[in-house]
C-alpha cells in the first residue's frame, strides 16, 4: 500500500541566514513565504515551504519532510515504527511549522524525518514563475546503502527504482517519480543535495547560466542513466549545499518494477560523459561523473 505521497521540504541549519536566503532567492529563484528572526521559509509555488533555513552555529541537515497519502497512512507508519522500537514524537504545528497532523522520528541512517498530512497552501505564489514545478527529491548519505534501502521499503513502503551497486539506491513513493529519496554511501546523515523539477531543458540551461553570472559554481549538464533526467548542479558557495535543477525525470507507473542493479562508473552517472568512441580500437574514454559527492561515489570504478 502507498504510504508516502511526495518529498515536501528540507530543513537546513545555516550560520549566515541572510547569505543563504540570498542564495536561494537570487540563484535558485525561490521566494520567502515567511520570515522570523532565526528562520526563513522559501518556496516556488503555493506550498508554504520547499526549503526552511534555520540559524545554527554549525551548518547541517536538520530534517526532511515528506507528505503522507492520508491520516490512515500516518497511523500505519506509527505502527510499523513501534514494531521496530523506533521512537517517534509529535511533529510540527500549524502555528510554528505550517503543517498539520505530523510526526518526527530519527531514521537508522542518522537523520530526522518529518511525516505530515497537510502543509499550509498560500493564496498565490510569492515567487516569480521561473519554470520550477516541484521539490522533487533529496539525496542523503548513509554508511549502509542496502540496510537503508530495506528500512525505507519495509517501514515507509518506498519502492526501489534503481541501484548502483552498493553505492547509491533510488527510492520512489506514491507520486511515481523515479526517486523521492536517494541514499548514497558516505558520512551518515549528511545532505548531498535537493532537486528542483523544471519544466524543460531551456529552464535548466537558464539556471546554469544564471548561476554562473552570479559567480556560483554550476556544473555542465548531465543525463542520468538511472532516472533519464537532464540536470545541472549548483552549489551554495559558503556551505556546499547542492541544488540540482532537472527535467525529464522518469515516472514509473508499474508498481511491480524493482529497478536495475547498475554497474558503477561515469557512464552510469552521466550517459553523455563518454562522448563518442575513438576511431581506433579502445572504445570509450569515460569522463567525470555527476556533479555532487554522491555522483562522484556512483562514478567510482574500483580496481
Amino acid at each position: 500500500m502507498a504510504l508516502v505521497q511526495e518529498f515536501g521540504y528540507a530543513v537546513y541549519g545555516v550560520p549566515d541566514l541572510e547569505g543563504s536566503v540570498d542564495f536561494f532567492r537570487t540563484v535558485c529563484q525561490l521566494e520567502v513565504s515567511e520570515r522570523r528572526e532565526d528562520v526563513a521559509f522559501l518556496t516556488a509555488d503555493t506550498r508554504h515551504a520547499w526549503i526552511r533555513l534555520e540559524r545554527r552555529p554549525q551548518p547541517g541537515l536538520i530534517r526532511l519532510g515528506f507528505r503522507v497519502v492520508d491520516a490512515g497512512a500516518l497511523a500505519e507508519i506509527v505502527s510499523r515504527l513501534d514494531r521496530q522500537q523506533i521512537a517517534c514524537t509529535p511533529g510540527g504545528t500549524l502555528r510554528d511549522d505550517r503543517i498539520d497532523n505530523s510526526l518526527r522520528f530519527r531514521t537508522p541512517q542518522n537523520f530526522e524525518v518529518e511525516l505530515y498530512e497537510e502543509q499550509v497552501v498560500l493564496p498565490a505564489s510569492p515567487a516569480p514563475d521561473r519554470g520550477l514545478r516541484a521539490m522533487l527529491h533529496t539525496v542523503v548519505f548513509t554508511d549502509d546503502v542496502v540496510a537503508g534501502r530495506d528500512f525505507w521499503k519495509q517501514t515507509l513502503d518506498f519502492r526501489r527504482s534503481d541501484q548502483i551497486e552498493d553505492l547509491v539506491v533510488f527510492l520512489r513513493c506514491a507520486n511515481n517519480y523515479h526517486h523521492s529519496i536517494g541514499l548514497a554511501k558516505g558520512e551518515p546523515g549528511r545532505l548531498d543535495h535537493v532537486c528542483l523539477l523544471a519544466d524543460d531543458i531551456d529552464t535548466v540551461v537558464r539556471f546554469r547560466n544564471h548561476a554562473r553570472a552570479h559567480n556560483v559554481k554550476a556544473e555542465d549538464l548531465v543525463r542520468h542513466t538511472a532516472s533519464g533526467s537532464v540536470s545541472v548542479y549548483l552549489e551554495e558557495p559558503s556551505l556546499g549545499i547542492g541544488v540540482e535543477i532537472c527535467t525529464g525525470h522518469d515516472v514509473i507507473t508499474d508498481d511491480s518494477y524493482n529497478g536495475r542493479l547498475l554497474k558503477a562508473g561515469p557512464l552510469t552517472v552521466d550517459r553523455w560523459s563518454g562522448g563518442f568512441p575513438d576511431a581506433t580500437p579502445g572504445g570509450f574514454v569515460a569522463g567525470r561523473g555527476g556533479g555532487t559527492a554522491a555522483g562522484a561515489t556512483a562514478a567510482r570504478v574500483d580496481g
